[in-house]
């Protein structure tokens, strides 16, 4: 999954927080100034589909690792950036995992709040902490 396909990701989440649903044409008015390949557009509906399906199980594991505050009461850019890491994670892809991790805490950095970047990477280390070998034990299948 391509850095393009992470914000474009992160864009239609946030969306459809706002608008209560989400359908493949978000992408469409989404990147609408700033037109992206078909590539990129398939990764992102898949990346945001495979979300979508498992949001009960990654909002499990958010709160499992950030207990003090309901995953519903986070903000929205710092929840959809660990439901975007946190998938990518479990999909076991060729992506390392501090790639995620980075492209995690840059995205935090950019479109977050200025303690974002700090508290996904905490989140995200301690997902990993938990699982050495893969970071993703309690994680759904990709």
């Amino acid at each position: 999954m391509g850095r393009q396909a992470r914000i474009l990701a992160l864009q239609c989440l946030y969306a459809r927080d706002l608008r209560g649903s989400f359908n493949t044409e978000t992408v469409d008015w989404l990147s609408a100034e700033d037109p992206v390949s078909g590539t990129v557009r398939r990764n992102t509906e898949r990346l945001v589909l495979g979300i979508l399906d498992d949001i009960e199980r990654l909002d499990a594991v958010i709160q499992k690792y950030a207990p003090a505050i309901p995953v519903d009461l986070l903000s929205i850019v710092d929840r959809n950036i660990l439901r975007v890491a946190i998938y990518e994670l479990a999909r076991r892809e060729q992506v390392p995992n501090r790639v995620i991790i980075n492209e995690a805490t840059e995205l935090a950095s950019n479109f977050g709040s200025e303690s974002s970047a700090r508290f996904v990477n905490g989140v995200l280390g301690s997902v990993l902490n938990d699982s050495p070998d893969s970071g993703a034990d309690n994680l759904p299948p990709g």
